[in-house]
């Protein structure tokens, strides 16, 4: 899949710019490319070293968490199934990931 492909999927998912204590860092408009995939979506705790990912493998979504430089991952789902968590669940995922700190 293409990073225009990635952009038209994931087009009507909004990725607000913070949700709690949690800052967008990457989203699909600006993805880096990273040794596991492309990151393209990001966001960055802002008092910890802690970061929930979703990482593109060719037509999968990696979920993962990276904390203190360890990446743990948390699901593999396909691109369109990532699509709709993120929109009905990102608040609930990144909350959870505050509980747990």
């Amino acid at each position: 899949m293409t990073h225009e492909e990635l952009v038209t999927m994931m087009q009507h998912t909004p990725l607000p710019e913070r949700m709690g204590n949690f800052e967008r860092t990457h989203s699909p408009q600006q993805p880096k490319e990273l040794a596991a995939g492309l990151l393209f979506v990001e966001y960055s705790h802002l008092l910890e070293d802690v970061q929930f990912q979703v990482v593109m493998q060719e037509k999968m979504a990696l979920f993962q968490l990276v904390q203190g430089g360890a990446t743990i991952p948390m699901q593999q789902l396909t691109l369109e199934e990532a699509g709709h968590v993120l929109r009905s669940d990102l608040m609930m995922i990144l909350e959870d990931l505050e509980d747990e700190l």
